[in-house]
């Protein structure tokens, strides 16, 4: 295990908790390298470690029992991979797996709930970032049943936007198909479609972010609720969460 400094961590949530409370599991974490599409958690795995993206994107893809998926969640530097042992859960009932490459620490599940029963900052730290994934998870249900396939791409732009830090975004019209739970050729239309917008560029798997705030006025208000409801949460200045 590596003794992290709280001072070079990227990972909000883990910035967030007081020094006293980072003490308790500075000396447990792992330093990870993830590259793209590795599968973190899965259904009805066991909870081994909670995973803190540093400049990591993972998505949080629910799937049926007849093998039918859509992403339903992102994680970032804003939080963790591993929510249910918030609730004391031992296992996952969800995929979670890299969408963009990248670091992350790793905490074993065994520090991890000792922290949470028995210090009352690193509790309430957490279960406040809980509460806006929450949000954010109800928010992509509401995306899938009002807004349109370019309204959804938008937003999910934005979102990876905020978590990756960079204006250059690796995906393929096969991921994005999963991410939106829409047809290759939905993707294809709809990147085309912002594409002549002069939003966005898109070269060999890779989309590139050109005009925020026209993606912004694109999704409407399809995004920006659980981005708020985690500034608040964390009482950060707008754009400190996400940008």
């Amino acid at each position: 295990m590596t003794d992290i400094s709280r001072r070079k961590i990227q990972n909000i949530l883990l910035r967030s908790l007081s020094a006293e409370s980072f003490a308790l599991v500075s000396g447990d974490f792992k330093t990870r390298n993830f590259a793209l599409r590795t599968l973190l958690l899965s259904p009805g795995e066991s909870i081994e470690v909670v995973t803190y993206p540093e400049t990591c994107v993972v998505s949080v893809v629910a799937t049926t029992a007849e093998g039918r998926q859509a992403e339903v969640g992102l994680v970032g530097v804003e939080g963790l991979v591993g929510i249910a042992a918030v609730f004391g859960e031992n296992h996952s009932p969800i995929d979670c797996f890299t969408q963009v490459p990248g670091d992350a620490l790793q905490l074993p599940v065994r520090s991890f709930t000792a922290a949470m029963e028995s210090n009352a900052d690193f509790r309430a730290v957490h279960l406040r970032y809980a509460h806006s994934f929450l949000i954010q998870v109800s928010h992509s249900a509401l995306a899938y049943s009002a807004y349109n396939v370019v309204e959804r791409l938008a937003r999910w732009l934005l979102m990876t936007h905020d978590r990756s830090r960079t204006d250059d975004i690796v995906i393929t019209h096969e991921f994005l198909s999963l991410m939106l739970g829409v047809r290759r050729a939905g993707v294809t239309t709809a990147l085309q479609s912002i594409v002549r917008l002069g939003y966005i560029s898109t070269h060999r798997g890779r989309v590139g972010i050109l005009d925020r705030t026209g993606l912004e006025e694109l999704a409407g208000d399809s995004y920006g609720t659980p981005e708020a409801a985690y500034r608040r949460a964390f009482t950060l200045s707008p754009g400190d969460a996400t940008n």
